[in-house]
């Protein structure tokens, strides 16, 4: 079963509610502000550890996480993914963080990381919630 992701960042309301997928957290640290959503789950594999974080270069920072994503591996990425949907009566997923892509470019976010490394992996596109 091949679960529909998407991903935003946790400011686009709009979007993420229109979606009708799971929003679902791949940070370390929750939002600090009210939601207009509930969080339906958190994928704590995605979110880049505190040493990849620290990691100012964007080519560099892509490079550690792209590792990051690999040591985990992609059963164990699925099977998170497929966990969170199954909990949400088989939903889609769209997978959240901070970072405006529109402001800071693609290669500065974690999220838009993984959908590329999703993508030449299984093949699946993720797209952004625009």
């Amino acid at each position: 079963m091949t679960v529909p992701l998407a991903t935003s960042r946790y400011q686009n309301s709009p979007l993420i509610l229109e979606s009708g997928f799971v929003p679902t957290r791949i940070t370390l640290g929750a939002p600090r502000w009210k939601l207009a959503y509930s969080l339906g789950g958190q994928i704590k594999e995605l979110a880049p550890t505190r040493a990849v974080f620290a990691i100012e270069a964007e080519d560099e920072f892509d490079a550690a996480y792209r590792r990051q994503l690999e040591e985990c591996g992609a059963d164990v990425i699925a099977g998170e993914i497929r966990r969170v949907s199954q909990d949400h009566a088989g939903r889609g997923l769209v997978l959240l963080c901070f970072e405006d892509i529109g402001k800071l470019g693609e290669m500065s976010c974690h999220r838009r990381g993984f959908a590329r490394w999703w993508e030449e992996i299984t093949g699946q596109a993720v797209p952004e919630l625009l």
